[in-house]
């Protein structure tokens, strides 16, 4: 069911409103409905009486607005417990039976995503500049998430996830957009758009159990997610630099004169006593890193001469992380091939490298298995998404047809420090709570196109 009222009083104040009804065969009798009501309004101010002589403002006007929607994204089966066929050996005798294959929620509800915004949009210089800005507030409530089970169920591994309404996150942030447009002669028109944002991401209240731990890496957990914190933050050690000789492993103890690696060899990273007693436990954790950018920036650039015409997009991010999990591959040790030029790069006597550790198969100092800050760089790039270049032939050459011939480039050239492979790609994959970890997954690939648009 949808259901909406519009109205507009002498092009001056807009109101809107709507309400909807959704249901979802997903969940469980008693939870399949939810209502998800709406709201906005904005006064175009430029259409006053009072501003009816002012020359800056072409267009101004406010607008803010509320409303709630549903989100039903889990199994078809989440509210199921199912068991699966299997045999088991009773001595020498081969019995059938079955076992819980999947553990399901029959309290699974509609996650609500409620938010607010209010902002401002102009244009001035008879309609050269646009500018734009919004300020809004996104809440998520009764987070549908595959909650690990309890271990002590045992069941069906101790591993197992159970789709759970966990909690709630609150997302604030800012929009601001720029844009520019203006002809010289008459020949030549240009525009050029620039839109800035940032967002904070943080946890209000999730299942109230303890951090929500995500990520997996050699048994352990990349990210912890924890109640009033932000999301999806990076979890451990603090590396701190690599021992160059033995002198310094002995200088790296407590106030007892305790080694705090004793185990350690020369070329192994050191890693912090952050709770200086002496032992390097999961006590000497701590946040390392945010994969949440400062600042995101989207460029649009329009060019036009004649019958040619020129288009540039851009876009990049500021101050996020990036768990590169490739760094992996520089030890070997899970019998795979190591980056080229590892060896060169890699510790290999005092002085060689401080900042990645020795090769060895036996790593007693878990240099590559253990999460650290060794594998957390900064994931700041920008990157040009395409570039355009087109001719539009003449009509005298082509009669009353139109024909355009292009050349474009999609992702030709990002400009980034990040040593993996794709600085945007770990921000696409994972979920809200789980992202910015780097799994080696599938580039975004440059591609070069030729086209013709033909018209008749």
């Amino acid at each position: 069911f949808l259901g909406r009222v519009m109205y507009n009083y002498d092009n001056r104040y807009y109101i809107s409103a709507s309400i909807r009804a959704d249901g979802s065969s997903r969940f469980p009798k008693g939870n399949k409905y939810a209502i998800f009501p709406s709201v906005s309004a904005s006064w175009r101010i430029t259409s006053e009486e009072f501003m009816k002589d002012q020359e800056i403002f072409s267009d101004l006007k406010l607008r803010g607005g509320w409303g709630r929607v549903g989100n039903q994204n889990i199994n078809n089966d989440a509210t199921l417990t199912l068991l699966e066929q299997t045999s088991y050996m009773y001595g020498n005798t081969l019995a059938n039976g079955y076992y819980i294959s999947s553990v399901g929620n029959n309290n699974l509800k509609w996650e609500t995503v409620e938010d607010w915004n209010v902002g401002v949009d102009m244009s001035l210089l008879q309609s050269r500049l646009g500018v734009t800005f919004e300020y809004f507030q996104k809440k998520s409530m009764d987070m549908l998430y595959q909650k690990q089970n309890i271990h002590a169920i045992g069941y069906p591994s101790w591993n197992n996830t159970v789709w759970m309404n966990i909690g709630s996150m609150k997302a604030t942030g800012w929009e601001l957009g720029l844009s520019w447009r203006d002809q010289i002669g008459k020949d030549f028109s240009y525009d050029i758009g620039v839109n800035l944002s940032a967002v904070r991401n943080k946890a209000i209240k999730f299942s109230g159990d303890g951090p929500i731990y995500t990520g997996g890496f050699n048994s352990d957990q990349i990210i912890s997610n924890v109640d009033g914190g932000l999301i999806s933050r990076f979890y451990g050690y603090v590396a701190d630099g690599i021992f160059q000789n033995q002198e310094e492993i002995n200088a790296h103890a407590d106030e007892h004169g305790t080694l705090i690696q004793p185990n350690a060899k020369p070329g192994d990273i050191r890693f912090k006593d952050l709770n200086h007693d002496g032992i390097l436990d999961a006590n000497d954790k701590t946040f390392i890193g945010n994969p949440y950018p400062d600042l995101m920036m989207g460029i649009n650039i329009g060019l036009r001469y004649k019958n040619i015409d020129f288009t540039a997009n851009f876009y990049g991010t500021f101050g996020n992380d990036i768990f590169n999990k490739t760094k992996g591959m520089y030890s070997g040790i899970n019998g795979q091939n190591v980056w080229a030029g590892t060896l060169e790069k890699a510790w290999h006597g005092e002085g060689t490298s401080n900042d990645i550790p020795r090769l060895t198969y036996n790593d007693v100092s878990q240099n590559y298995e253990r999460v650290s800050s060794f594998y957390v760089e900064d994931g700041s790039y920008m990157r040009c998404k395409l570039m355009q270049i087109g001719y539009t032939l003449p009509k005298k050459w082509v009669g009353d047809t139109d024909l355009r011939i292009s050349f474009s480039a999609q992702n030709p050239f990002t400009i980034t420090g990040y040593s993996g492979m794709d600085p945007e790609r770990p921000a696409l994959d994972g979920s809200v709570i789980e992202t910015g970890i780097d799994n080696t997954a599938y580039p975004s690939p440059r591609t070069f196109l030729f086209g013709i648009d033909f018209k008749f």
